[in-house]
């Protein structure tokens, strides 16, 4: 039997507890960094010496975003403005095309001055999407002269003269079989050649280049028949060779080019045809 006074077996005292003062707590506050969510740019392709406009997308939980500091940097040109949104002007005088990438760093300063007067600090960092620089009337310029130097050039097979034609125009195979035939007729003695213009068109994909032009060759083979072709006489053309460029893959390409100009009767096969 149980003794009167109780067992030590039998049920556990329900415990009380003193109300809480409050939710437990968490420690000291942190303050976040602020957050870069973007960079967008008004065009991802320029030319020398002009400008394209950079905004940030920039949230920060604590401190309003026109109290953070912003620092863009770039490895050539200049900015104006500050802020989440400037201008950077493409360098000139610059080898093109070329490739800039642009950073920012956004510091939030916060808190209470330490001994020497700074404040903490929080830093976020981000990378905008390359540029791509041009000097569009120089590069179209340089291929061309580059093509026609080439040309000029009996001992330079067809296939590395048209290797700055792109395979998207017809030119290009076209131009490649007029060459053969040119050497195969012809060996050129000397040539003048001098850049009258170059004219980019407004969407920026074509362009179209004049170049003063003067090649004086020698006739190497006649074709069956021809009377008026004579082995070893020597004749000149003199005229404009007319280009056409086209931008694709990030850079320029020449389409096709023509003659215009005078041709002695001897030499009708110099630029590929009769």
């Amino acid at each position: 039997m149980a003794a009167c006074g109780g067992s030590s077996n039998g049920p556990t005292p329900i415990q009380q507890h003193s109300p809480s003062s409050g939710p437990p707590s968490t420690g000291p506050s942190v303050n976040l960094a602020p957050v870069i969510d973007g960079i967008t740019v008004s065009a991802e392709r320029a030319e020398v010496d002009t400008d394209v406009t950079l905004t940030a997308a920039v949230r920060d939980d604590e401190t309003p975003v026109d109290q953070l500091t912003f620092d863009w940097k770039a490895d050539a040109g200049t900015f104006s403005g500050d802020g989440a949104s400037v201008k950077w002007r493409a360098p000139k005088d610059i080898k093109t095309p070329a490739d800039y990438t642009i950073t920012l760093m956004v510091t939030e300063s916060y808190g209470t001055p330490d001994s020497s007067g700074a404040r903490p600090q929080n830093v976020a960092t981000a990378t905008a999407p390359a540029i791509r620089v041009h000097n569009s009337p120089k590069e179209l310029g340089d291929l061309s002269l580059q093509f026609l130097s080439d040309f000029a050039n009996s001992s330079i097979p067809a296939s590395m003269c048209v290797r700055d034609f792109t395979d998207s125009c017809k030119g290009k195979a076209d131009e490649r079989s007029d060459i053969e035939a040119n050497r195969t007729h012809f060996d050129i003695l000397s040539s003048s050649l001098v850049l009258r213009g170059v004219n980019v068109n407004a969407s920026g994909l074509t362009a179209n280049m004049a170049v003063s032009c003067t090649f004086t060759s020698k006739i190497k083979v006649c074709d069956p028949g021809d009377k008026s072709c004579v082995v070893g006489d020597v004749g000149t053309a003199r005229g404009d060779c007319l280009l056409t460029g086209k931008y694709e893959e990030r850079r320029w390409w020449l389409c096709d080019s023509h003659f215009v100009g005078r041709l002695a009767a001897s030499m009708s096969r110099f630029f590929g045809h009769p």
